[in-house]
């Protein structure tokens, strides 16, 4: 989705918008938020169920994993991906939501 230079509110939700008393960008912006909430909640539900799962945090299971001498886990090994990219993604969208309510 892109939005277009110069794109014009019609004047029916500039009144709907005036009367409620809020700004179009204020509802994009809080509609923005609403979706980084979400992504943000799916992220830290699935690093706590593998925190539930292995009783440590990702940076100890992390390093069981490196510790691994000519062992094979393949479910270990996939957890650790999995937990890896959620933890990433944790971060980058609190980062993000940290962004837009600073502005």
């Amino acid at each position: 989705m892109s939005l277009r230079e110069g794109f014009e509110l019609p004047e029916k939700l500039k009144s709907i918008y005036k009367i409620m008393e809020v700004s179009p960008v204020g509802i994009l912006r809080n509609y923005a938020l609403n979706l980084i909430y979400g992504k943000v909640s799916k992220y830290e539900v699935e690093a706590k169920s593998f925190e539930k799962k292995y009783r440590c945090s990702f940076d100890e299971f992390k390093n069981k994993i490196e510790h691994m001498d000519e062992e094979e886990n393949f479910e270990w090994e996939d957890d650790f991906m999995d937990w890896q990219f959620a933890s990433e993604n944790l971060l980058y969208w609190k980062k993000k939501m940290d962004e837009i309510m600073s502005e």
